[in-house]
């Protein structure tokens, strides 16, 4: 089935910048978030912070970046404060735009917070490059419209130079079809490459800097990492990813009904219950 296309939806990024996407596989877009609102949403992650500081240990921590989890490996935090940021208009709009469908399921809602980070002063990353796109490591890349997953995160502190930006490859999503591409054509299963794409040494990154309130968007065959934050104030972000309905993959799915209990299922817009997979599209 064919996803019905987003000819009704505003086009709220321009042609340039769409032909920027296409061609970098990122794109900063500034001033998704109010000021107000990436005041409030910061305000909501920190008070998830102990304030004893003793970290529950399902939490990762690692050269100063704070990855919180939830049981069981679930990263997804999706808490009345924070739900809002997943049915977003703005950058719903951007993903059907980009998606060329409306009908698109939202999925992640991970957070992180990078502190200040005075170790390894010869290293910029503090991961290796990788990809974090939903193709299961023993299916091969499809490289179709229906497979495609636009993902990054919110920018809700200000993030200097050095101030711990995600790391980029430019034209990595290129880059990583090439391979795999040529890879297939020697009988090597591209998919494979690199430990199926987790530890990507080879190729060169830059930091995406960007004010508060900016989504930094990514391809979903982005080369990408985390990088330290040599800078005083933390990096606050949000993650968020979007996938056409059908997905090639699968990534479409919802959570359980009974995942939301009734102060998380009244913090939603009809628009937020359609992307979490509540409400069909119709």
């Amino acid at each position: 089935m064919t996803a019905p296309k987003s000819k009704a939806l505003p086009h709220v990024l321009t042609d340039e910048q769409v032909a920027q996407f296409r061609h970098d596989g990122y794109l900063l877009i500034e001033n998704v978030l109010t000021p107000g609102e990436t005041d409030h949403y910061r305000s909501v992650i920190l008070d998830l912070v102990p304030r004893d500081l003793a970290f529950p240990q399902e939490w990762r921590v690692a050269d100063g970046r704070i990855k919180p989890h939830r049981l069981h490996e679930d990263q997804t935090f999706d808490v009345p404060g924070l739900i809002p940021l997943m049915g977003n208009e703005t950058l719903y709009q951007v993903m059907a735009q980009l998606h060329d469908t409306y009908r698109l399921r939202a999925f992640d809602g991970s957070i992180g917070i990078t502190l200040r980070n005075d170790a390894h002063p010869d290293q910029v990353r503090s991961q290796r490059l990788h990809l974090d796109a939903s193709v299961p490591p023993d299916t091969d890349f499809l490289f179709t419209a229906q497979e495609l997953q636009l993902g990054g995160c919110y920018y809700l502190t200000d993030v200097e130079p050095g101030g711990g930006g995600i790391h980029v490859v430019p034209r990595g999503h290129r880059l990583v079809e090439e391979e795999v591409r040529a890879a297939g054509s020697a009988g090597v299963n591209g998919r494979e490459l690199y430990g199926n794409w987790q530890h990507i040494a080879h190729l060169k990154s830059i930091e995406v800097s960007g004010a508060a309130g900016s989504f930094v968007l990514l391809h979903h065959l982005m080369p990408h990492a985390a990088s330290h934050n040599r800078r005083p104030t933390a990096r606050i972000a949000h993650f968020m990813r979007y996938v056409p309905v059908p997905h090639a993959h699968g990534a479409h799915v919802p959570l359980p009904h009974d995942r939301y209990d009734d102060t998380q299922l009244a913090a939603m817009t009809p628009l937020t219950r359609k992307l979490l997979g509540l409400d069909p599209w119709g």
